[in-house]
């Protein structure tokens, strides 16, 4: 079994606030970082335990500079540097393909209530995304491009509205690890470090035994074409995003834009933000 573990920041365990998973900020690198890494660690032991052939790890936070590789598990390839063709789930391409994904310190979409630093992609620019009508955030985005390769999600790990988002999203067969109990956007009831990564460990190995079993949760695949929406913050954002070819501007932060399948879809959503910075 060939595993690609996704990972983010915002939902690692005792993360809160963006100072911690922000490059240039003294808690970020001094403590952000080590805590990232530690989390996957924990991802890839409880894979490794439970019968994993061979594992992958995609850095999927801000520039995907954030995993400290001189201690992450000699076992594993990282994917790492930005921008790269599938960004947060870079390796899902490779061939052979992944069999399945997880999505290691993942946090809630944009707008969910008392999630610890909820967005969806940027805080900034990014109201709102919608895949066939559906909001998704930064889970479903990602689950749709895996199930796209025939790859599940088998476990999620960050806080309860995270692993709750991800539920909903993929089925009650999703392997979830809670590492911290929001209380608000930028504060949480963290578990001891200990207890969190024994979580994670746990919830890796009973994702890729269900998987081995055939067991694992349904793919969120999204039918074809697949209809973006991505609303927003101001209208200067989508005065730039509209330069898409393609884009349809439906109100004056809305845009639509159809593709024939969901990677299309994903770059178009990626070029949209990139073009949309201030």
């Amino acid at each position: 079994m060939k595993l690609l573990i996704s990972a983010d920041m915002e939902g690692i365990s005792g993360i809160v606030d963006w100072e911690q998973v922000t490059p240039g900020h003294v808690e970020y690198q001094s403590r952000g970082r080590q805590l990232m890494t530690d989390d996957v660690n924990a991802a890839i032991q409880g894979a490794f335990e439970s019968g994993a052939d061979e594992v992958l790890v995609s850095d999927g936070h801000w520039n995907a500079r954030n995993i400290l590789i001189e201690e992450l598990d000699s076992r594993v390839r990282l994917n790492s540097g930005s921008p790269s063709p599938f960004a947060m789930l870079q390796g899902i391409d490779d061939q052979p393909p992944p069999d399945a994904v997880m999505l290691v310190g993942y946090h809630g979409m944009s707008g969910t209530k008392k999630a610890v630093l909820d967005h969806t992609w940027s805080d900034t620019r990014v109201r709102s995304v919608f895949l066939n009508g559906r909001a998704v955030g930064e889970i479903g985005l990602n689950a749709a491009v895996a199930a796209h390769y025939g790859a599940p999600v088998v476990a999620l790990t960050g806080d309860q509205h995270a692993c709750e988002e991800g539920m909903n999203m993929i089925g009650p067969e999703l392997e979830i690890a809670v590492v911290k109990n929001a209380t608000g956007r930028f504060a949480a009831q963290c578990l001891p470090l200990g207890e969190a990564r024994h979580k994670i460990c746990e919830a890796a190995a009973r994702a890729v035994i269900k998987f081995r079993e055939g067991k694992a949760p349904p793919r969120f695949a999204v039918a074809a074409p697949v209809q973006l929406a991505v609303e927003f913050v101001y209208t200067q954002h989508a005065d730039r995003a509209y330069l898409i070819p393609g884009a349809e501007r439906v109100t004056g932060t809305r845009l639509e834009y159809t593709a024939p399948d969901i990677v299309t879809a994903h770059r178009a959503f990626r070029a949209m933000t990139m073009l949309a910075r201030d």
